[in-house]
């Protein structure tokens, strides 16, 4: 009984304080971002967050699943191209002289980070069947040039290290005992991965931006953003009775670099 008081009160404090994302800065991007002078058919893929969600086994136990969420595209306007609507373009048949081998490579990239959600976004560029528990993946004969694809990960949060995880414990603690007045630390790991394809589905460019983020929590702090303040289940963090994925502003901060980054590169291709 003392232990689930304990608990409850440890929720409601948690609840209580508000929440203060800090996040890390991209390297200054200059002037604004213009489209690339040269013209190319360029689509667009990935660059979205996700979304949570329960799962409740038949002996009673629990997962969390991500699911991707088409509809937070961290790049709101891709530089070059877009991000295709399933059937907007009619394809050509199939492209059969790309090998079985490279077609996987391709998805393969894509779902290593997003799982099976990711499957969705991928029916856009190519015809997936399954044979037993095997897949197989053919590729569209669509009219791009190149293609980009934009990885955030991890899904879900992930403390940064082992050290920073007992400091999230003991200032978490300190916190609770002070009831709210010292904060609590927490500290996640965020990245963003870029791939550029050629239309033989080549990869030509890798890019990789740091996105880490730290989470303030306490009763005077002021929140960021303001939707985090006291009160906010959806800002919880560890004491979410949820497993929690990275919010999308960690990612949106990194998202003016990364479109120099692609114009840039976009005006070097032939």
């Amino acid at each position: 009984m003392r232990l689930l008081v304990f608990s409850l009160f440890f929720l409601f404090l948690s609840n209580a304080c508000a929440s203060r994302y800090s996040l890390t800065q991209a390297g200054d991007v200059g002037a604004p971002t213009k489209q690339p002078t040269k013209k190319f058919r360029i689509a667009y893929l990935g660059f979205n967050t996700f979304k949570s969600t329960k799962l409740k086994n038949p002996d009673g136990t629990v997962d969390f699943e991500a699911l991707s969420d088409p509809y937070s595209r961290t790049i709101k306007e891709p530089i070059g191209g877009s991000f295709p609507i399933p059937g907007e373009n009619k394809p050509n048949g199939i492209r059969k002289d790309l090998s079985q081998e490279k077609v996987s490579k391709f998805v393969k990239s894509f779902l290593e980070i997003t799982g099976p959600t990711g499957i969705k976004e991928l029916e856009k560029f190519l015809e997936i069947s399954k044979t037993g528990q095997d897949y197989t993946y053919s590729f569209k004969n669509l009219p791009y040039d190149y293609y980009i694809m934009g990885l955030h990960y991890p899904v879900f949060e992930k403390t940064r290290n082992i050290g920073l995880n007992f400091v999230t414990i003991f200032s978490s603690l300190f916190s609770v005992a002070t009831l709210g007045i010292l904060p609590s630390y927490e500290a996640y790991a965020a990245n963003t991965k870029v791939l550029v394809y050629d239309k033989n589905l080549n990869l030509i460019k890798e890019l990789e931006y740091d996105n880490n983020y730290s989470v303030w929590r306490a009763l005077w702090i002021s929140p960021n953003p303001k939707e985090c303040g006291i009160g906010s289940l959806e800002c919880l963090g560890m004491f979410s009775p949820t497993l929690g994925t990275n919010p999308p502003m960690v990612f949106e901060v990194s998202s003016p670099k990364i479109s120099a980054d692609l114009s840039d590169f976009i005006n070097t291709l032939k």
